[in-house]
């Protein structure tokens, strides 16, 4: 079953979160059936099904799903871009969970993968940096919340930093 993306964004600014996960799961159940299990395409399904679940707060759904992609793209893509993001997004999730630990070192690896192949990233996926870098920041701000240790607050001043200069880098325009 296919549903446009206007259909999903609607139910989801219309709060109707249970219908939005619901049609998605259709669409994965679906691609789980007809795309082999090693398939990049069914992980880019299952990547895409992990951030919706990310942006909706469904943060222990998203770390089961969002491990398997991650385990399919390590096995069958271990140097693409996207491999990276997956991995980000995972650590997203388990910072989602308040699991600091655990989700620093995806989050480190996601983001330095996707940067160090920066040039391999499709437009339409350029906001993919900014995201990793806001969850980094995310991370150390609350893990700093919550233990209340100073050196993890310069990490977030230190990650805001070098998101400052990638918005920057991007808003430039090079001289022809």
């Amino acid at each position: 079953m296919w549903v446009s993306p206007e259909l999903l964004d609607a139910y989801k600014k219309a709060g109707e979160t249970a219908k939005f996960t619901d049609l998605l799961q259709e669409q994965l159940a679906d691609a789980r059936k007809t795309l082999p299990n090693d398939s990049p395409q069914l992980a880019g399904e299952m990547s895409r099904f992990g951030l919706a679940l990310l942006g909706i707060g469904k943060f222990t759904a998203a770390v089961q799903l969002l491990r398997q992609c991650l385990a399919i793209r390590e096995r069958t893509q271990p140097d693409v871009w996207s491999t990276f993001n997956t991995q980000s997004l995972l650590g997203g999730a388990l910072l989602g969970q308040k699991k600091y630990a655990d989700a620093e070192s995806l989050l480190l690896k996601g983001y330095e993968g996707m940067q160090a192949r920066e040039e391999t990233i499709p437009s339409q996926a350029s906001t993919r940096i900014p995201e990793a870098l806001d969850r980094l920041i995310e991370l150390y701000t609350n893990w700093h919340s919550a233990e209340r240790d100073k050196g993890y607050d310069s990490h977030a001043a230190e990650w805001q930093k070098k998101l400052d200069e990638h918005k920057a880098g991007s808003n430039t325009v090079s001289p022809t």
